[in-house]
């Protein structure tokens, strides 16, 4: 029943279908017309018409109002809602065919009552975002989001049949909306997931949730993105563990099957902790076909069982080949290689490499003729009689080597102030190199029972595996741990480390205490080179450089080798040594002995000249003289035979003689320059003097209309050597007694 129950001024209160409705009383529409117009309305809700033409729903609009609008059509509320899910799907629609992007995080119903009541032959001009008044937004906001799933939806369902990435779609409407639809359909996503996940396994490429997460909804997005459907994102890692778990087993078991003749690119992998360690070989790096078959046959054989660390430097011999093709193109197999190519290839390599690369090279191509000439060699191809690189040897070859410097300390103490902005763990690994001298793959596996009583009362010993001489312990009969002491300050960050560390463990049945995940990603293990990096970074913040003015580069083995010094220098024995640094044998320790001897010596002679002479002279200078020459520098520094303007000059006499002197700038660029604090005054009036001739010589340059005169040779000389004389004069000034 619809009728006027009451009457308030301009307004009239009606009873339709037992809800209560005000709607405002005008005399040209009495009660029988306002009741047909109501009538009518409700029957186009009812009928569905407006799905053929809106008119009507127009009429009504413009008859009632926005609020009175909705009010009426709440009274038959399934046939209203009805009408607006059908104008949310429209607009759905329209707006798919656009080409804008959801930012917000409600869909906002004004826009489907815009859509609902557009027509051509009634316009209409109204804010819909005030039309529902008292009614409640939040129902039509979720019929809206309703109706863009179900579009959506019906885009992502062939999107997932085909396996193919969900980007363009979160690209429109966003991450977190995605998300939720694939939810509203968990099988199909169940099993669209397990497909991603198995095709990374498929083209053995190693998995992670980032990876899974930005296939899915493009690179930009984020793992644990804010507002994102909790059970995706617990399926999502779920599909990706149990990935991760079969992948950890199956790849290094197929490392055999991957390792076929006919296959171009190996991708190998090795166990690395809690993860594996990815290897790949491209033989299409050697450009001679020919060389190819015998190389991956050696290399099958190589990497048949466990793939070690050091096997990636057989992965040189494809420069070697590519280098000795390039200089005798008529070869073609390794039997085609004599002695002559290899010491051609020396010569050639010696211009552009370091002495060191060049000999891990020549030693991979050695190996690799040992396996071309014996019996093992199924290759099929001409066997070579002889080992070519079996006729070269490197004399000395220990001494290419750089050894490890240890850390000044003045970088120790500009570095121990700063470990503050480092995290607690960091300034614990920090403090386990500084302190113990270990290795970084052992603090790396520092396991949950590291810490054990030692017999003296309150000591504490650091259990550990020195994994670099593991086998040889093995072979010996030794354990396969080695002990060290510790302070009790260390041994409790460590207890507190333990206990920090003790869910991820249990949670992932890891031994090891430095274990480390962040949200949405899986566990990791201690990172030594991010470690380094950040220290390095730390570094190069505050320029904390060595006594030398250079920004120092830190390693962990550089801590290491600094508690070797300063236990040498504290009269350590060679046995404490041993056993402090976990070795078999005495031989490594009598080399730190002869370097810290041979340090503390230059050292010495480097103070001797410089209280002898007054002279600014620096380690490096004298490095390179032995002790008999560093006599003969003496007596030459005594008879005043190497002096020069303003100092004396190191260069070696064998060098030859020296190519400075006819130079505009003389001894002041040369690394073999010595002067000093009393030479200052003459080093500032040629500064002075220097000036004036640079202002003087810019002066005519402007006098003659010359703009551009920066770019002339004479205008560049004369700037070199005033930069020359400034950089002696303020290196003078700053320090003092120390070295250039």
């Amino acid at each position: 029943m619809i009728k006027i129950t009451q009457r308030i001024t301009a307004s009239a209160v009606w009873d339709i279908e037992g809800t209560e409705v005000r709607l405002p009383y005008r005399k040209e529409y009495p009660e029988p017309v306002m009741r047909k117009k109501i009538e009518d309305y409700r029957g186009v809700l009812e009928s569905r018409i407006y799905e053929q033409d809106n008119i009507g729903l127009c009429e009504a609009f413009t008859v009632f109002g926005g609020i009175a609008f909705v009010a009426i059509g709440l009274t038959c509320r399934e046939a209203f809602l009805q009408c607006f899910s059908y104008y949310a799907m429209q607009f759905a629609q329209e707006w798919a065919d656009g080409e804008k992007c959801l930012k917000s995080k409600y869909i906002g119903y004004e826009y489907v009552f815009a859509k609902m009541l557009k027509n051509e032959a009634i316009r209409i001009h109204y804010d819909f975002r005030y039309i529902l008044d008292q009614a409640n937004g939040g129902d039509f906001c979720q019929m809206n989001e309703a109706a863009f799933a179900e579009y959506w939806i019906s885009v992502i369902r062939p999107l997932m049949k085909s396996g193919l990435s969900l980007s363009e779609v979160s690209n429109r409407v966003g991450d977190v909306r995605v998300s939720r639809y694939l939810m509203r359909i968990p099988d199909q996503t169940l099993a669209y997931l397990k497909d991603i996940a198995g095709s990374y396994t498929q083209r053995r490429e190693l998995i992670s949730l980032t990876k899974m997460n930005n296939f899915i909804l493009g690179n930009d997005s984020r793992t644990g993105f804010a507002g994102a459907e909790p059970d995706f994102l617990k399926l999502l890692k779920q599909i990706t563990e149990e990935e991760i778990e079969i992948q950890r087993t199956r790849f290094v078991k197929e490392n055999r099957k991957e390792m076929s003749l006919h296959n171009d690119v190996w991708i190998l992998y090795q166990r690395h902790g809690t993860g594996l360690k990815l290897l790949t070989v491209d033989f299409r790096k050697v450009n001679q076909p020919s060389f190819r078959k015998e190389i991956k046959c050696f290399l099958k054989m190589r990497f048949s069982g466990h793939i070690r660390a050091s096997d990636r430097n057989h992965l040189s011999i494809f420069e070697a080949v590519n280098r000795i093709c390039e200089i005798n193109d008529c070869i073609r197999y390794f039997s085609d290689i004599d002695h002559i190519d290899v010491k051609k290839l020396q010569l050639s390599l010696e211009q552009e490499m370091d002495q060191s690369k060049i000999m891990t090279m020549f030693s991979a191509c050695r190996t690799l003729y040992h396996y071309l000439c014996s019996d093992e060699n199924d290759s099929k191809l001409p066997k070579p009689h002889s080992n070519p690189f079996e006729s070269l040897h490197f004399v000395n070859a220990k001494k290419y080597h750089k050894n490890t410097p240890y850390i000044p300390d003045k970088v120790i103490e500009e570095l121990s102030d700063r470990l503050e902005e480092l995290d607690e763990t960091d300034r614990l690994v920090f403090q386990i190199f500084s302190e113990t001298g270990m290795r970084a793959k052992e603090v790396a596996f520092l396991e949950a029972d590291c810490l054990t009583t030692a017999r003296y009362d309150g000591a504490v010993r650091l259990k550990y595996i020195p994994y670099k001489t593991l086998k040889a312990r093995r072979r010996n009969g030794i354990g396969e741990y080695h002990s060290v002491y510790i302070s009790a300050e260390l041994a409790e960050k460590i207890k507190e480390q333990i206990t920090a560390s003790e869910e991820l463990r249990r949670e992932h049945s890891l031994p090891y205490i430095f274990l480390h995940q962040k949200k949405g990603y899986k566990v990791t293990m201690l990172n030594v080179e991010y470690f380094i990096t950040k220290i390095n970074k730390l570094i190069h913040k505050y320029e904390i450089c060595d006594d030398s003015g250079g920004l120092w580069n830190f390693t962990s083995r550089q801590c290491r080798k600094t508690l070797v010094v300063n236990m040498i220098e504290n009269g350590a024995t060679t046995m404490e040594l041993v056993y402090q640094l976990g070795h078999l044998n005495q031989s490594t320790v009598m080399k730190y002995y002869a370097e810290v001897k041979s340090a503390r010596l230059a050292e010495m002679n480097t103070k001797f000249f410089k209280e002898q002479f007054h002279l600014l002279l620096s380690n490096e200078q004298l490095t390179t003289f032995s002790e008999e020459e560093r006599r003969l520098l003496y007596v030459d520094f005594r008879l005043g035979k190497r002096r020069v303007e303003f100092g004396f000059c190191t260069r070696k006499l064998c060098d030859g003689a020296c190519k400075s002197r006819s130079r505009s700038v003389h001894c002041a660029n040369c690394p073999h320059l010595c002067t000093g604090i009393k030479y200052l005054p003459f080093w500032k009036e040629l500064l002075q003097a220097q000036e004036a001739r640079v202002q003087e010589l810019i002066k005519d340059y402007q006098q003659v209309e010359i703009a551009d005169y920066e770019g002339y040779i004479e205008y560049r000389q004369e700037m070199q050597l005033l930069a020359a004389y400034r950089n002696i004069v303020e290196m003078i000034e700053k320090r003092g007694g120390d070295c250039l």
